[in-house]
């Protein structure tokens, strides 16, 4: 994939894959057939795209704005528990240990960060209001504005709201977001500027700087022989991706050899799937019965299987030629609009 837009994926030759605010996809395919490979390739073209994307201090509940966390869990990789990182991209090595660290990570972010957001907004929202009204009156000079803003009834809870925010800065770095509402930046360096005096508690000096809502890329390669997609119970990353996922997780690839090695309540959450060759004829079926849409008067199971066939060299004898096939993958998007491809590309049904 070559050329990003902002309200889709475009692909090499033209063909546009809508990108939802949240993309669940599974790989499947048996082993060397470019699923890896693949799934590397769309997370880094959908870091591309959230570049093109704005974050707005605003309207904090849409997840705008660029990749914070890029995670990889693998069995290959060395392990890295924590989420932050020089480059924002964490290697995980899928252990049931590891992933369940990672995920006890991720909700404690998450809940830290709704607690900061609500102290972020009442510090917005008080601001613009004592800017309003102490700043656009002229007749009051900067002494008595002073101590207007000291006797201001929601002046303590201001001062205590700061200082939650800064050490919610303090542990996640990489959520800080630049303010640039002036009126705000105005009163913020006025209360907490040592030589202005205003404060009466202990609080550092403002940075410039609010927070973000996290917006996580999670990639699982190969992670079978783990308990991560094969049981529900208490499981806590099932949590995160179907019950929490809209609070920061934003792209989700999975690479498994066969469908079968996943949970049904998984493969429900799933936009899009993409078919490598080595799937069974059985497993093929299930993954037919898995998406209703596909089933129609016009297409039928037999339908399914042939295409995929005919896309990976199920029925080339020729070895050779055989190989042709060899990263080839029939992409079924399911949500929101139901189609089958070869290769992103070429429509197919």
């Amino acid at each position: 994939m070559n050329n990003l837009t902002s309200d889709g994926i475009e692909t090499l030759k033209g063909c546009r894959l809508p990108l939802s605010s949240f993309s669940f996809i599974g790989l499947y395919g048996s082993p060397g057939c470019g699923k890896t490979t693949q799934l590397q390739n769309i997370a880094d073209a959908v870091i591309q795209w959230s570049k093109q994307t704005t974050y707005d201090l605003d309207k904090p509940k849409i997840c705008n704005g660029v990749v914070t966390h890029y995670i990889y869990i693998s069995p290959s990789t060395q392990t890295d528990h924590t989420l932050n990182s020089k480059d924002n991209k964490i290697l995980i090595q899928g252990t049931d240990q590891n992933i369940l660290d990672l995920t006890d990570s991720i909700k404690v972010m998450n809940d830290a960060f709704e607690s900061a957001l609500i102290s972020q907004d009442f510090i917005r929202d008080i601001t613009k209001d004592i800017y309003k009204e102490l700043y656009e009156d002229n007749k009051i000079n900067q002494l008595t504005r002073k101590q207007l803003i000291q006797r201001h009834p929601q002046y303590n809870l201001l001062i205590r709201s700061l200082q939650s925010l800064e050490q919610f800065k303090e542990n996640y770095p990489e959520l800080r977001f630049k303010e640039t509402n002036k009126q705000i930046l105005q009163v913020l360096s006025d209360i907490t500027s040592k030589t202005n005096m205003l404060s009466r508690n202990s609080i550092q000096a403002f940075d410039g700087f609010m927070v973000r809502r996290p917006k996580i890329i999670l990639i699982a390669d190969d992670q079978a022989g783990t308990k991560l997609f094969t049981s529900i119970t208490s499981n806590e990353f099932y949590n995160l991706l179907c019950v929490r996922r809209h609070q920061s997780l934003f792209f989700i690839g999975i690479s498994l050899h066969s469908p079968g090695n996943m949970q049904y309540s998984y493969k429900m959450q799933m936009n899009s799937m993409l078919l490598f060759r080595g799937i069974p004829q059985e497993k093929l079926k299930l993954l037919y019965d898995n998406i209703s849409a596909l089933d129609s008067i016009d297409f039928n199971i037999n339908d399914f299987i042939k295409i995929y066939q005919n896309a990976t060299g199920y029925n080339e004898t020729n070895m050779s030629k055989k190989e042709d096939y060899r990263f080839n993958f029939v992409y079924v998007q399911s949500q929101p609009i139901q189609a089958i491809y070869l290769n992103f590309d070429k429509r197919l049904k």
